[in-house]
C-alpha cells in the first residue's frame, strides 16, 4: 500500500470534504478528507490504482488538486526506446501523476505532487537510469532549447552518417569482390586484411553507431523491455565479436565484419531521416509562438512607455494602433476598430471592438487604435493556453508506439531463447566442439539480425507514403498508420475546410425594373473601392470579375459598425448594413425584409445598395461551401463514419452550412480550448481524425489521433497536422485514410513474413 497526501483545491465546506471522500471511495482506496487542512491523506495499492486516477476523481467531484509541472531538458532522449523506460519508470515514483517524455525536443514533461516529490528527487530517477537532466526549464524556454537540442541532435546524426556510410560501403565492396574471386589487397592473407581492413572500418563503424545505440540497448535490457535498438546492438556486436573471435583464431570459419557495419551505418542513415522528419514536427509551436509579442506599449501615468511582455501585469492598459499585433488578452476600455480574429476564432470577417468587447493575444488590428485593460498575459493567454495544448498533444506518447517495437521485444527474448538452446545442444547433447558450437549460436544471432523486420515496415511506408503523395496526401509521420483503424468520427472546421474560405458574393437581388445587378455591384464597388473591409474587397473583386469599370468616388466616408458613404457625379452612394440605411431615411420591410432573411437564411452577410437615399439592391455576402463537401461527407457517412462540424463560427451560420452538405452534428462558437477539450470527448467514442485549416485548429489537430490540414491553410495548422493535403480538395480526406489503412495492411503482412524468415 502506498500513502499520499494532496492538497484540494475549492472547498469551501463539510459537504466539500463528503463530496470528495464519495467520489475517492469509488476507486476502492481509503481516504481521509480534512476540510481544515484543505488536504486528503490517501491510502492506495499502486497495482490497481494511479496517481492520475486519484486526480481524476476529485475533478470529476468538481475540485481540483495542487500540482505542479516540471520540464526536464535530457540531451541523450534519443529514441522512442528511451522514451519508454522513462515513462515507465517515473510513473512508478510516488507523487507522479502523469509524464510526458519526447525525443523530438528532448523534453520530459512530469506533472506531480510536490507535498510528496521534489524536483530533485524526479532528476535523480532519471539519473539513475542513465539519463542525465540538463537543466529544469520552464514552458517559455522549451521550444526553444528543445529546438536547439534536437537540432544539434541532427548534426551528429548527420556526421554519423557521413562517416560510417561511406566505410560500411567501402568494406561491403572490398569483402564483395574478393569472396567473387576478384583480385583485391590482402585477400590472400586473411589475418592482415581483417587487421588492416575488416577491424579498422568495421570498428569505426561500430564505435559511431555505439554512442547512439548502445546505453539504449543496455537500459532496455536490464529494465527487461528490449526494443529495436536491443536488436540492433544485439545482431551487429555478435556478427563483430564472432569475426574477431575468427580473427584471433578462437574459433574457426569465416569472419564478417561487413556484415555488422553495414546494418549499422543503414540504420544510422535511417536514424537520421527519421530525426529530420521528427524536428518539423516542432514547427507548429515555433510559428505559434511567433505570433506572440515581444514586448507591449502600455499607459502608466498618462505616459506610453514600451516594455517587454514579460513585465507586463493583470490591469495594465495597452495601446494597439492599427496593424499592430495585440500582445495581451483583455477588455477595450477606449477606442474602437476592427481586429482580425481568424487566428482564434475562425471567424472570416474581421470583428468590430469597441469599449468593454474581449481582445485576445495574437490576433491583428485592422482598423482604428485601442487601449486594452489586461487580463492575461503570456502563457496564461488564449494564444499561450494554444501552444501548450499543442506541444502536449504533439510530446504526448501514442498508446501503440508501433507494431516493430512490439515485434521486436518478443522476438528478441525468443532469438536469445534459440541460441542459448542451440549451444546447449550442440554442446551437450551433440558433442561438437565448443568452438563449432559458437559458431552456430553466432549465426542465430546474426542471422536475427533485425533486418528484415526492419525493413518490413519501412518498405510498406515508402511505397505507401510515395503513393500518397502522387495523390496529394502527404503524411508527415508515420506513427498515425497505427492509428487509423480506430478512427470512428471525422470532424471538419468549417471555415476553410468545408467551405472555400473567402467572403465571396454569392447573392444579388436588383430592387426595381430600372437597374440589374450590374447595377448594383457597380455602384457598390464604386463605394468600396477605398476600404480594406474583406467585404468591400469582395464586391470590388466581383465587379473586376463581371468586367465592370470601377471609377474613383470624389469622396469617401467610412461609417464604423455600418459602412461606407461615397460621393460620385454629385450623387450619395451609401453601402452597409440596416443601421447605415435607417440613417438615410430607408426602412428595411416588405418585400426587401423578406429577402433579406432569405439571404441570412443562407449563412450570408446582408449588404444594402442606395443611391440618393432610394434602395436600389441587396447583396448576399460570405463563404461558399466546397462543390466536393458534399460527396466526401456522404462517402464517409456510407464507410460507417461519424461526421462532425466543430467551428468557432456562430450557431446559426454554422447549422446552415451543415444542413447543406449533410452533417447533423454540430459543434459551434467553440474557442481553441474548446475545440481541443471537444476533440477529448469524441475520443471517448472512438478514434477521432481532425480536418482543419487555421491557426486556431492546431491544438484540436494535435489532440485528433489523426490530423488533416488543408495545403491552403495556415503554415501552424500545416505542421500541426500529421497528413497535409496539397491539393484544395476534401476527396484527400477520404483518399489519406483509405491509404493509411492499406499501408497498415501491408506492414503486418511484411512483419508476418519477416517474423516467419528469421524463425526458419
Amino acid at each position: 500500500m502506498r500513502e499520499e497526501v494532496y492538497r484540494i483545491i475549492g472547498m469551501h465546506c463539510a459537504t466539500c470534504a463528503i463530496t470528495i471522500q464519495k467520489s475517492l471511495s469509488k476507486l476502492g482506496i481509503e481516504a481521509l478528507v480534512s476540510l481544515a487542512s484543505e488536504e486528503a491523506r490517501i491510502r492506495y495499492d499502486p497495482s490497481k490504482v494511479k496517481p492520475r486516477d486519484i486526480v481524476n476523481a476529485i475533478r470529476k467531484a468538481g475540485y481540483d488538486v495542487y500540482k505542479e509541472e516540471a520540464i526536464a531538458i535530457v540531451k541523450n532522449l534519443n529514441s522512442y526506446d528511451d522514451e519508454k523506460i522513462i515513462v515507465e519508470r517515473l510513473r512508478n515514483l510516488e507523487g507522479v501523476i502523469e509524464v510526458h517524455a519526447s525525443h523530438i525536443d528532448k523534453s520530459v514533461r512530469i506533472l506531480y505532487n510536490p507535498l510528496v516529490i521534489k524536483q530533485q528527487s524526479l532528476a535523480e530517477a532519471l539519473g539513475s537510469l542513465g539519463y542525465n537532466v540538463e537543466s529544469f526549464k520552464a514552458e517559455a524556454e522549451v521550444e526553444d532549447i528543445g529546438s536547439k537540442v534536437a537540432t544539434e541532435d541532427l548534426k551528429k546524426l548527420r556526421l554519423y552518417t557521413l562517416i560510417s556510410l561511406p566505410a560500411s560501403i567501402l568494406l561491403a565492396i572490398y569483402y564483395m569482390l574478393g569472396y567473387m574471386g576478384y583480385p583485391v589487397p590482402l585477400w590472400g592473407s586473411p589475418l592482415l586484411r581483417d587487421l588492416l581492413v575488416g577491424i579498422p572500418l568495421s570498428t569505426i563503424v561500430l564505435f559511431i553507431g555505439s554512442l547512439r545505440f548502445l546505453r539504449t540497448a543496455i537500459r532496455s535490457f536490464l529494465n527487461l523491455n528490449p526494443g529495436m535498438d536491443s536488436l540492433v546492438i544485439l545482431g551487429t556486436y555478435s556478427a563483430y565479436i564472432f569475426s574477431l573471435a575468427v580473427t584471433l583464431g578462437l574459433v574457426k570459419g569465416e569472419a564478417f565484419y561487413e556484415a555488422s557495419a553495414v546494418v549499422m551505418a543503414f540504420i544510422l542513415l535511417g536514424r537520421y531521416i527519421e530525426a529530420r522528419l521528427k524536428l518539423r514536427t516542432g514547427e507548429a509551436v515555433k510559428k505559434l509562438a511567433q505570433l506572440q509579442s515581444r514586448s507591449a506599449r502600455v499607459v502608466r501615468d498618462g505616459v506610453e512607455v514600451e516594455i517587454p511582455i514579460e513585465d507586463v501585469r493583470i490591469g495594465d492598459l495597452v495601446r494597439i494602433k492599427p496593424g499592430e499585433r495585440i500582445p495581451v488578452d483583455g477588455i477595450v476600455k477606449e477606442g474602437s476598430g476592427y481586429v482580425d480574429e481568424s487566428a482564434m476564432t475562425g471567424e472570416p470577417n474581421p470583428v468590430e471592438k469597441s469599449p468593454g468587447d474581449p481582445v485576445y493575444a495574437g490576433t491583428t488590428v485592422l482598423r482604428g487604435s485601442l487601449l486594452v485593460y489586461t487580463t492575461r498575459v503570456g502563457k496564461d493567454t488564449v494564444l499561450g493556453q494554444i501552444i501548450r495544448l499543442v506541444r502536449i498533444a504533439q510530446n504526448s506518447r501514442p498508446k501503440i508506439q508501433g507494431v516493430v517495437d512490439r515485434v521486436a521485444g518478443i522476438f528478441t527474448w525468443i532469438v536469445i531463447a534459440i541460441a542459448i538452446s542451440t549451444l546447449a545442444y550442440w554442446t551437450l547433447l551433440a558433442g561438437v566442439p565448443l568452438s563449432t558450437a559458437i559458431i552456430f549460436v553466432a549465426s542465430v544471432l546474426v542471422i536475427a539480425c533485425p533486418c528484415a523486420l526492419g525493413l518490413a515496415t519501412p518498405a510498406a511506408i515508402v511505397t505507401g507514403f510515395g503513393r500518397g503523395a502522387e495523390l496529394g496526401v502527404l503524411i508527415k509521420d508515420a506513427s498515425v498508420i497505427d492509428r487509423v483503424h480506430r478512427i470512428k468520427t471525422v470532424v471538419f472546421d468549417k471555415t476553410g475546410t468545408l467551405t472555400v474560405g473567402k467572403p465571396g458574393v454569392r447573392i444579388v437581388k436588383p430592387l426595381g425594373e430600372e437597374v440589374d445587378e450590374r447595377d448594383v455591384i457597380m455602384l457598390a464597388a464604386i463605394a468600396e473601392k477605398r476600404s480594406e473591409h474583406p467585404i468591400a474587397q469582395a464586391i470590388v473583386e466581383k465587379a473586376k470579375d463581371m468586367g465592370l469599370t470601377i471609377k474613383d468616388p470624389e469622396a469617401f466616408e467610412n461609417i464604423p459598425g455600418q459602412g461606407v458613404i461615397a460621393w460620385i457625379g454629385g450623387r450619395v452612394i451609401a453601402v452597409g448594413n440596416d443601421k447605415l440605411m435607417r440613417g438615410f431615411e430607408i426602412e428595411i420591410e416588405g418585400d426587401v425584409k423578406r429577402i433579406s432573411e432569405e439571404i441570412m437564411n443562407e449563412g450570408l452577410t446582408v449588404v444594402y445598395v442606395a443611391i440618393e437615399g432610394r434602395l436600389i439592391g441587396i447583396i448576399g455576402v460570405g463563404d461558399a461551401v466546397r462543390p466536393e463537401a458534399v460527396e466526401v461527407v456522404k462517402r464517409l457517412r456510407s464507410s460507417g463514419y461519424r461526421v462532425v462540424m466543430l467551428t468557432g463560427d456562430k450557431e446559426r451560420s454554422a447549422r446552415i452550412i451543415a444542413s447543406r452538405i449533410g452533417v447533423d452534428d454540430v459543434i459551434a462558437e467553440a474557442s481553441p480550448e474548446d475545440k481541443a477539450e471537444a476533440i477529448d470527448r469524441l475520443k471517448s467514442s472512438g478514434g477521432v481524425a481532425m480536418v482543419g485549416d487555421g491557426i486556431n485548429d492546431a491544438a484540436s489537430l494535435s489532440k485528433a489521433d489523426l490530423g488533416i490540414a488543408m495545403g491552403g491553410g495556415t503554415d501552424i495548422a500545416r505542421e500541426a497536422g500529421d497528413i497535409i493535403l496539397v491539393k484544395e480538395d476534401l476527396r484527400g480526406v477520404v483518399r489519406a485514410i483509405e491509404l493509411l489503412k492499406a499501408i497498415r495492411r501491408k506492414i503486418y503482412y511484411n512483419l508476418f513474413w519477416a517474423f516467419i524468415y528469421n524463425v526458419i
